[in-house]
């Protein structure tokens, strides 16, 4: 049976008619979706204010190659070609492509455009609810809350978390297009609502769980489904539950297609926690744990941090005990009153969304994290609205009351998210804060040392880097950190040790590669160019098109005057990027092997690139007057 000839099928239930209550009549939804956007733009207005972060934004923005020469048409083949960054999201690289191509590296541009985006999601989430529903207020209300809800700053003020709000623009406008083929379902409408998803896939894999999602929708509010009350209505529900089952089959085949990328494009990144590091005891724990954790966040959302260290085995018992208490008493109070047919809806759309990012399957070391709450939190939204609003009906004075009340949490929730955004800042303002509204926070405080060394204080970093350590000892990328950091202050013995841990415990193969290469520097320092040889080598194993480790191997063979050795590594390295470093060595390993007319060649190149380079025109204004230069090794 085709998703046509099911979709033919009568639902069981019709969808009521637009409902309205005295309160909605005299308002002008127009008016309500103005009132959206103000109140969102005032929330987030402090994020014009802040730049880009160390956490992430280097890849995705200011030190992506790929990003810097905006849209093109090369770079736009390597976003749908790109694994980089553990994900497979095409639309989500066009889109910072854009905002280099509008803004450069102004840091407020791209802050403007997701803030665009996250006022676009909130006018679209009120539009949906109110034409699924036809409450004016109770849409506003939950439209209100995701614009300004704590949990959600993550999302809008990290610039790197433009995938959260693209796929999400993406999952919204799928779901109009559903309900636009479940009043008149045809091949065409149904196609946009493939298309639609998977637009929304490009940009974040996340919202794989959308054809789950349709069949909760199917239930509530587009009655599709009969209530499961007794024997009958069961069998009923059961056989019209498989034909709409069948309806979603092509979305799950895109689905599934999402999830295997990903799958491929995390595990080559090594972004997936292995199991010696993070065992499934310890992930199913956490995740139920985390599961309850997301609800308290959105009564009391305070001490939001970018990276809530995962507990691994330090979970106390009673916690997972306790979530997995609630949710099974909830889940059988949501079906206890199923008529009320939102709270079911609500709360598995919560459950089910948040399933890809809950950790059973874990990616990176946090226990949670507040962008993954963005859309997951939209059914919580949703059951506790309409529960007031059917449960208050004999309330006196029942409108001021209510609008009172909403007006009380929005104020609230609006402060916390102005303050929450202000914490975005800088990377010191963001990481301090973590480390204070968190413990034993190993990711804040290796950021914080990196933050530090941009600035130039590699002293203050050395001691985030050491606690780092301390904190997390198997934690690679903090012992490459401290290894930099004694290199520079010449303790190249404790660097070396620093650099075999994090080769030892690194899990991304570029890391790793840094780690060797620099652990290659310190023994090539320590004038032992033989085995430095043999670990930027491996470096290049790892990361082949590794510019450094090539002009580093090629630096220590001329050392050992394999000047035909050290030419063709000076060569790679040049063939990899411009370099006037490369180019000056080509010259110098030809000059050692009497190729004048070659190494002539060579320093006008690099004369080309580096015109006040002094060394590369002593040697050519030397050689062009047939004069021999001294020789001179090559620097590290």
């Amino acid at each position: 049976m085709s998703a046509a000839e099911v979709s033919e099928l009568p639902p069981v239930e019709p969808a009521p008619p637009l409902t309205t209550e005295s309160s909605d009549e005299n308002t002008s939804p127009w008016l309500l979706a103005l009132l959206l956007a103000a109140i969102t733009l005032c929330a987030y207005w402090p994020t014009f204010s802040n730049g880009f972060i160390n956490y992430d934004d280097p890849g995705y923005v200011t030190n992506n190659s790929h990003i810097h020469s905006g849209l093109n048409a090369s770079n736009i083949a390597w976003a749908f070609r790109a694994t980089f960054m553990a994900n497979w999201h095409p639309l989500t690289w066009i889109s910072h492509m854009a905002d280099i191509q509008m803004f450069g590296f102004h840091p407020a541009g791209h802050h403007a455009a997701s803030l665009l985006l996250h006022g676009i999601n909130v006018i679209l989430l009120f539009y949906l609810l109110f034409a699924a529903t036809g409450f004016l207020w109770r849409s506003f209300v939950v439209a209100a809350l995701f614009a300004i809800h704590p949990l959600n700053v993550e999302c809008v003020a990290w610039v790197s978390e433009r995938k959260s709000l693209l796929c999400t623009l993406f999952l919204f406008l799928a779901l109009f297009a559903y309900g636009w083929y479940v009043r008149k379902p045809g091949i065409g409408r149904y196609v946009l609502v493939a298309l639609l998803f998977a637009f929304g896939l490009l940009a974040k894999p996340m919202i794989v769980t959308l054809p789950f999602a349709l069949l909760l929708l199917d239930y509530w509010p587009l009655n599709r489904l009969p209530i499961p009350d007794n024997s009958e209505s069961v069998a009923l529900f059961f056989k019209k539950f498989a034909s709409l089952a069948l309806e979603k089959i092509p979305l799950l085949l895109l689905s599934g297609a999402s999830a295997y990328i990903t799958v491929i494009a995390q595990s080559r990144a090594k972004a997936i926690a292995a199991n010696q590091i993070l065992p499934i005891s310890v992930r199913i724990p956490n995740a139920l744990w985390s599961y309850l954790q997301y609800l308290v966040k959105t009564v009391w959302p305070m001490h939001l941090a970018i990276f809530y260290p995962h507990p691994e085995d330090r979970l106390g018992l009673w916690k997972p005990l306790l979530a997995t208490t609630f949710l099974l008493a909830f889940t059988g109070w949501c079906f206890v009153q199923r008529r009320q047919r939102y709270l079911l809806a609500g709360w598995l759309w919560y459950l089910g969304c948040l399933v890809p990012v809950i950790g059973f399957v874990q990616v990176g070391r946090q226990a949670m994290a507040d962008r993954y709450a963005y859309t997951p939190l939209l059914g919580i939204f949703i059951l506790v609205v309409w529960w007031i609003a059917d449960h208050s009906k004999r309330l006196l004075h029942r409108s001021e009351i209510l609008a009172g009340a909403a007006a009380i949490f929005l104020l609230f929730f609006g402060a916390l998210t102005w303050r929450q955004t202000t914490y975005w800042k800088d990377n010191f303002t963001l990481f301090n804060h973590a480390v204070e509204t968190t413990s034993a926070n190993f990711i804040a405080e290796n950021n914080l040392g990196e933050a530090y060394m941009q600035i130039g204080q590699p002293d203050a970093a050395y001691e985030h880097f050491l606690r780092t350590t301390r904190i997390k000892p198997r934690f690679g990328l903090g012992h490459y950190n401290l290894g930099i950091t004694l290199l520079g202050q010449k303790r190249r013995a404790e660097a070396r040790q620093e650099f075999e841990l994090a080769i030892r415990y690194g899990q991304d193969d570029s890391e790793i590669a840094s780690a060797y290469h620099n652990l290659g520097i310190a023994l090539l320092d320590d004038n032992q160019p033989v085995d430095a040889i043999k670990l930027f080598t491996e470096a290049l194993k790892l990361v082949p098109n590794k510019q450094s480790s090539f002009l580093a191997r090629g630096a220590a063979e001329f050392r050992l005057n394999n000047f035909t050795a050290a030419e063709a590594d000076f060569v790679a390295g040049a063939n990899l990027s411009p370099n006037p470093a490369a180019a000056y060595w080509i010259g110098r390993a030809r000059e050692a092997q009497s190729n004048a007319r070659g190494a002539i060649e060579a320093y006008r190149v690099t004369l080309s690139m580096q015109p006040d380079m002094t060394e590369a025109k002593q040697r050519l204004d030397a050689l062009l007057a047939g004069h021999i230069v001294p020789f001179a090794k090559p620097e590290n």
